[in-house]
């Protein structure tokens, strides 16, 4: 888990023992919540969206 944002301010979000939390606002999520605030556009993964590209 690298690099997670939080979606409301752009804050990243680092681990701490039971979870995650948000440097800038203190927005904090425990281990089972993580996939659930994903899914629910809470936070964002350090991916860039659009199309793949093949570098072979």
């Amino acid at each position: 888990m690298s690099e997670l944002t939080h979606k409301t301010d752009g804050g990243f979000m680092e681990k701490r023992d039971e979870g995650i939390k948000c440097q800038k606002c203190g927005y904090f999520l425990k281990q089972k919540e993580i996939t659930f605030a994903y899914l629910h556009g809470k936070i964002l993964l350090p991916f860039r969206s659009g199309p793949a590209k093949n570098f072979m």
